[in-house]
């Protein structure tokens, strides 16, 4: 699986057969760039409510920037429940708003919309984490540092993709910066990639330590 960053909270997974969007609305909202995305499957994490017949990305109008990929129409996910498509596992659970996607032995966290007051116990036994994504930019809006470092302590991700923070969208006021992130969690050798393409050999390798990936 090849994980992309689109913007923000959202990101592009990619495998041969299918490609899974995370939060658009919330990249919107952001107001950061948003570029014109293909994916077959999109999920929301903070989608208040039931849709009707009108799909969430028409109600948010962006039915122009997120187009159908290999498939003839996009599969909204919003709700929980386990949901597989293209030969990959969706999973959300009852009153979370994070995702676990699998690919194969591959597994992928994504926390995009988890706020404050999130309980860090509930990403205890996840199994092995591959690949976590999760916004670093401790506000009102997401975690603060001492929960964020219960999280990854709890989940132990062999990558750790860091994102929501200072200074990547035009509305980041009280947000901490990467420098700050990276200061703060002793991340020394935290690097940028264009994209990270996943491999279980990360985590049978028994690495000591997590790495950190900041995508641009």
């Amino acid at each position: 699986m090849k994980i992309k960053k689109v913007g923000w909270t959202t990101f592009l997974l990619t495998t041969d057969n299918i490609s899974v969007l995370t939060d658009p609305g919330i990249l919107k909202e952001s107001g950061a760039s948003f570029p014109k995305t293909a994916a077959d499957v999109v999920l929301f994490s903070d989608y208040p409510g039931s849709p009707d017949d009108t799909s969430i990305l028409e109600k948010l109008n962006l039915e122009d920037k997120v187009v159908p990929d290999k498939r003839e129409k996009i599969m909204e996910i919003y709700t929980p429940g386990e949901y597989e498509v293209g030969g990959i596992m969706i999973r959300r659970e009852l009153n979370e708003e994070f995702y676990i996607i699998d690919d194969r032995n591959l597994r992928t966290v994504y926390m995009g919309a988890t706020g404050k007051d999130f309980d860090p116990d509930k990403v205890k036994n996840l199994g092995d984490v591959d690949a976590l994504i999760l916004p670093v930019g401790n506000s009102d809006s997401f975690m603060e540092y001492d929960t964020i470092e219960k999280v990854i302590s709890n989940i132990d991700p062999a990558i750790l993709i860091p994102c929501a923070y200072k200074g990547e969208s035009k509305k980041d006021e009280g947000l901490k910066s990467r420098e700050e992130f990276i200061q703060h969690f002793g991340y020394a050798n935290a690097r940028d990639e264009g994209f990270v393409n996943l491999a279980k050999k990360r985590v049978e390798e028994d690495q000591k330590s997590v790495e950190v990936i900041f995508l641009k």
